[in-house]
């Protein structure tokens, strides 16, 4: 946690108290009786939502706050290193600036990458290219003795 986020003053996400049970009214039955399938299926379908907002405001929080300290690090000088950062301020710039965010990213994150990463990168890609068709060429033998042998089975 950096120093800014120390100095926070928001308070900490809390989720929210589940719904409080409906007030019995002329469709509904009185405390006596014994509530309907429909009322009880109501009743859980209104806890699940409450607690799946719950959750959904506390992640939400979690990312603000994550948000929040990568900016006061930012405001500092301190940015993070590495290539997916490197490929996530590239790819954010893009968007601002109207270009394609992924190409950008992609670009960031080549860019960020030592010499050797790039070599080994390069050759992964190149045979690739040189093994997929191959690969492509196996799997339709494979299929077509699949085929025969089935069709003199069969």
């Amino acid at each position: 946690m950096t120093a800014a986020a120390a100095v926070d003053d928001r308070p900490a996400p809390q989720a929210p108290a589940l719904a409080e049970a409906p007030q019995p009214t002329a469709e509904m039955p009185s405390a006596g009786e014994m509530p309907s399938a429909g009322d009880r299926l109501k009743q859980v379908a209104i806890a699940a939502l409450d607690k799946l907002a719950g959750a959904a405001v506390v992640k939400v929080e979690e990312l603000s706050d994550k948000l929040g300290d990568m900016a006061a690090d930012a405001v500092s000088g301190s940015m993070p290193t590495g290539v997916g950062a490197n490929a996530l301020i590239k790819g954010v710039l893009a968007k601002m600036e109207g270009k394609n965010p992924v190409i950008a990213a992609l670009k960031g994150a080549f860019g960020a990458m030592s010499t050797g990463t790039k070599i080994w990168l390069s050759l992964a890609l190149i045979l690739l290219a040189v093994l997929s068709p191959v690969a492509l060429l196996v799997l339709a033998l494979v299929l077509l003795v699949a085929a025969i042998v089935g069709a003199v089975k069969g």
